[in-house]
């Protein structure tokens, strides 16, 4: 008997500790730069930052970024990998399997897309922007 409950109770704390991190969820690592919501258009933002999406439900959550400058970026897909994340402009779309290094045009403004397509067990889904010392000019592809 004694066993049993042992048993159940470890069961019971491994249960909770799964559902407590978002099955599949990120926590960003790194306070030292900001994180914005999708829900809040981007304007110009630092050369590290990161979009948090919340994907608790189906459809798609868009986050408007503008640039300031002609830059080259790495984006990063972080958490679980089911989710579908991409970004768009006014011509085309380009779908971010896991992380892309893309130009971006200053003053234009790009919709990142995160949605959660066919899942229900989801909270936040994460994303992560690095600008990187590569000359635009000479960089392709650019988007």
């Amino acid at each position: 008997m004694k066993n049993a409950f042992l048993f159940l109770a470890v069961l019971f704390f491994l249960v909770i500790s799964i559902l407590s991190n978002g099955c599949g969820s990120y926590d960003p690592p790194n306070p030292d730069f900001p994180t914005y919501s999708y829900l809040d258009s981007i304007t110009y933002p630092p050369d590290v930052f990161e979009i948090v999406y919340n994907i608790s439900y189906y459809g798609d959550r868009i986050a408007f970024v503008t640039f300031e400058n002609d830059a080259v970026w790495i984006v990063e897909k972080l958490g679980d990998s089911r989710i579908y994340f991409g970004v768009q402009n006014d011509t085309a779309g380009h779908v971010i399997w896991g992380a892309d290094t893309i130009g971006f045009k200053q003053d234009f403004t790009y919709y990142f897309i995160a949605n959660n397509n066919n899942y229900d067990e989801f909270k936040n889904f994460f994303s992560h922007f690095t600008k990187l010392d590569i000359e635009y000019s000479e960089f392709d592809p650019k988007f």
